[in-house]
């Protein structure tokens, strides 16, 4: 008696979390972007792709940050488990200022040197900016930036 008893709490213990994150993720709503996100360069935090906010991008607010989609696909990732991917999003990329754009930079990942361009990807993390050749490179710096970063 007592283990069916054990047993049946156990479960009931488990419905209740597995319930509790259902509700969670359907708390998250999706929203389309308003008039001053359209024409952003945002970073997917599922894909890690940049793309440019458009009136139909996805878009959840999620512990206090806004977080676009480049599809579909990705706000159902996010949902089942939005804390991952917003982790990720940590470092977030922006754009060169017009004092950046034209400068000759290193990738700390690849060490490629090349010239800043309008839409050339940078993070600033502790205090200095990172440029980045490629999307690849990010992914990489973003996995351990402290190797990266000197």
């Amino acid at each position: 008696m007592k283990i069916a008893k054990q047993i049946t709490l156990i479960l009931t213990i488990v419905c209740i979390i597995a319930f509790a994150g259902t509700i969670q993720a359907d708390e998250m709503k999706v929203r389309q972007p308003n008039q001053a996100e359209i024409g952003k360069i945002v970073n997917c935090p599922v894909m890690n792709s940049r793309f440019e906010v458009r009136k139909d991008t996805q878009v959840i607010d999620y512990k206090g940050k806004s977080y676009y989609f480049c599809c579909p696909h990705c706000v159902g990732d996010f949902k089942k488990n939005p804390d991952k991917y917003a982790a990720a999003g940590e470092l977030p990329l922006r754009q060169p200022t017009k004092d950046e754009i034209g400068k000759s930079q290193m990738c700390p990942v690849s060490n490629a040197k090349f010239q800043v361009a309008s839409d050339t990807p940078v993070i600033d993390y502790k205090g200095k900016s990172y440029y980045f050749c490629c999307m690849s490179c990010i992914d990489d710096f973003k996995k351990n930036p402290d190797k990266y970063s000197k």
